[in-house]
């Protein structure tokens, strides 16, 4: 067997040798000369299907060869004789082929092309109609949102025949929810959609929500009085809102809420694109009066921005209705009063959460230039930190007319106990008060002017008034893009932080002590500040109790026993004055600590991420489970599981202290519309003393 493969090896070589060499032959030296083969030309001709004529700048492509069609819409080829598959391409037009034989002699070919014609989207979805079928394929149709609430689509209606009633639930008071919804692979391109339209016969709801949710927009409601509708006959209304378009629709839904038993009749839901001449000022803003090197600039066309406005329309309460414009190249932000948003509906406007927040302690003042449309009685400006927000207030602005405010920090109300801390802004907010219909415009949003900076002393220290060193003084918080301002204690227990001027809340924490704070208000001259830190209640000593299940059976997400493809991504998405998170060692077995903060003694709350960009299957599982201890003072906890479109919630009030405990979260408690395809996240909420911490361990679905 090896001679032959050397042999058939032998064979080849020598053959493209020949090959080669001209098959044998001698061109001149006695051989038999090379004849190239005959070539015969194949034109082609391309043009339009309908009109029949000639398609200039198209590609017809033979083999590897490509040609442009000539003014005749003509391209030639030199060919041998084969068979030929031949292709020509225009924009605009479907693509062709078709195969041609050259066989002796020339020959041609006409390929006619398609027009591609792009259909225009219908100025009308329907979601709900009595006359039009369903525009798309909905997964939710008519879910309640989890209000409990009763639909009936049996109603007979002289004047629809497609007629939904939805009567109070159990979950929310004598509220009600109907929505309509897709997972994102079945999302609806709604981009070319801009208002809502639908029918209702109310019954003893006084208001309705409409809400619109889009995986590509922010969550999107505004809540309008159900007299406000235009009447129709027999007591119906109709209804046309503004609504955010999205090329990603996940839910449209209305909500109503009620503190006694009420209905509603639904009929003619459907989103539909109206022409909108929004008004707008005559004249762009003024120009800024400082330079790029004087100011940090967040949004403006005249100064280069150093941070930008990531979300402009952050849904805070009703928020007025939001839309980009520009006057003579220069863009604003209108923000337009719709709906129940005439009695205060503020909106967000974040810089400073994507990335990181934004560090402006060196500069004392906001800089924003608003336009103000008569018919607007009261604007609250707000700037939100990590410490806290502020806000000022104008009452009866001027209108008709640009006016840049400049609003020093100092002159700005603190909302609650609080503080603004300039090292970490980030967001604004704009609260209106007003007829609806009427709007403001933005433009300018920068911050100036120089900051005085001072020296504060702060003392740490037990309850016995011992001081404490290696305690750790900080300003600020610490998360995923953020880092505190902090200073180590020395022997005396002293730290020197050096601070902007005006109230500062500032923080402290030693090993074995709970977190302290104290606000202070710092100025020229000596600032100095005490905080007593209270020793931790006693934790765990052991490790949390090894589980008895197998990889096979479940789906681990923290546990060191326990496996899989899942794990935690992120220990502290920060809902609201989370608890601060780390790990701990017990028995050699890696265990996360959750300790409660300051502000977070009345129910902070933390997300902890598994399955937000790579979401768990747990459609074959059962629920959540893990083991659990709460130090002595923790009256309360919280616990969530997040899906695509909903939670699952188990609260425990009196919860036991002190032990290990095993938590389940069972699947079948969840209400609404919970998709255990698609779980995302666990929330975990406190309740307790600064003294306290929460410890986590083994995290699996079962």
């Amino acid at each position: 067997m090896m001679f032959s493969n050397v042999r058939t090896l032998t064979l080849t070589a020598l053959t493209g040798l020949l090959f080669a060499c001209g098959g044998g032959g001698d061109d001149g030296d006695g051989g038999t000369p090379s004849v190239d083969p005959e070539m015969y030309e194949l034109e082609v001709t391309v043009n339009d299907a309908n009109a029949q004529t000639a398609l200039a700048g198209a590609t017809v492509t033979i083999a590897s060869e490509s040609k442009t069609t000539n003014g005749q819409g003509v391209a030639s080829f030199e060919l041998v004789d084969g068979s030929y598959l031949v292709s020509a391409t225009i924009s605009g037009y479907d693509s062709a082929q078709q195969t041609q034989v050259i066989a002796g002699e020339a020959a041609s070919l006409t390929l006619s092309l398609e027009e591609d014609i792009v259909a225009p989207p219908p100025e009308e979805m329907f979601i709900y109609h009595s006359d039009n079928d369903d525009s798309f394929y909905v997964q939710y149709w008519g879910d309640t949102w989890g209000s409990g609430a009763g639909l009936d689509d049996s109603i007979v209606d002289a004047n629809f025949s497609k007629v939904i009633e939805v009567t109070s639930g159990t979950n929310w008071g004598k509220g009600a929810g109907i929505a309509w919804g897709n997972e994102q692979e079945n999302a609806i391109d709604a981009s070319t959609y801009n208002y809502a339209r639908f029918n209702l016969k109310p019954n003893g709801f006084a208001n309705v929500e409409v809400h619109v949710q889009g995986f590509n927009i922010p969550d999107f409601s505004i809540a309008i009085p159900v007299a406000s509708g235009t009447p129709l006959s027999d007591g119906w209304m109709q209804y046309e809102v503004a609504i955010p378009s999205t090329s990603q629709l996940s839910w449209f839904a209305f909500v109503f809420a009620s503190d006694t038993d009420a209905s509603v009749q639904i009929s003619n839901v459907s989103l539909i694109t109206k022409d909108v001449d929004r008004s707008q000022p005559s004249t762009a803003a003024p120009t800024p009066s400082v330079s790029n090197e004087q100011a940090f600039s967040i949004f403006s066309d005249s100064l280069d921005e150093d941070k930008f406005v990531s979300l402009w329309n952050e849904n805070w309460w009703n928020a007025p209705f939001y839309s980009p414009g520009s006057i003579d190249g220069d863009n604003y932000a209108r923000y337009e009063i719709v709906g129940a948003g005439a009695e205060g509906g503020v909106v967000g406007i974040q810089f400073g959460i994507e990335y990181g927040s934004v560090d402006v302690s060196n500069h004392n003042t906001w800089n924003i230039d608003l336009y103000v449309e008569p018919g607007i009685s009261r604007i609250q400006l707000q700037l939100v930190s990590t410490d806290g927000s502020a806000s000022y207030i104008i009452d009866n602005p001027p209108t008709a007319q640009w006016v840049s405010y400049a609003i020093p920090f100092l002159s700005m109300g603190l909302n609650g106990e609080s503080a603004l801390n300039g090292a970490q802004m980030q967001m604004a907010g704009i609260q209106l008060w007003g007829e609806a219909g009427k709007a403001i415009f933005v433009d300018n949003f920068y911050f100036s002017g120089e900051a005085d900076k001072y020296d504060l002393n702060v003392l740490v220290q037990n309850q016995q008034g011992a001081p404490l060193a290696d305690a750790v003084v900080y300003v600020g918080a610490e998360s995923e893009f953020n880092l505190p301002y902090e200073v180590s204690t020395n022997a005396s227990g002293i730290a020197t932080l050096s601070l902007a001027e005006g109230k500062q809340k500032v923080k402290a924490s030693a090993d074995g002590y709970g977190i302290g704070q104290a606000v202070s208000d710092i100025a020229n001259g000596a600032n100095s500040l005490t905080i007593s830190l209270v020793p931790t209640n006693a934790g765990p000593t052991e490790a949390a109790p090894v589980p008895t299940v197998s990889n096979d059976d479940v789906i681990a997400i923290f546990s060191d026993t326990l496996s899989s493809e899942h794990y935690v991504t992120y220990w502290s998405d920060p809902w609201w004055n989370p608890p601060t998170q780390s790990f701990v060692s017990l028995g050699g077995n890696n265990t996360s600590k959750f300790q409660i903060t300051p502000e977070g003694t009345n129910g902070g709350v933390t997300g902890i991420q598994y399955g937000v960009t790579n979401p768990v299957d747990g459609s074959n599982m059962t629920g959540l489970r893990f083991d659990f201890y709460a130090t002595s003072g923790i009256s309360r906890a919280q616990f969530q599981v997040l899906s695509s479109t909903g939670p699952a919630i188990l609260d425990i009030a009196g919860i036991e202290t002190g032990r290990w405990i095993s938590v389940e979260i069972p699947f079948d408690s969840a209400t609404g519309s919970f998709n255990r395809s698609e779980l995302t996240q666990m929330g975990l909420q406190l309740w307790g003393s600064t003294s306290d911490s929460a410890y986590v361990d083994n995290i699996y679905f079962y």
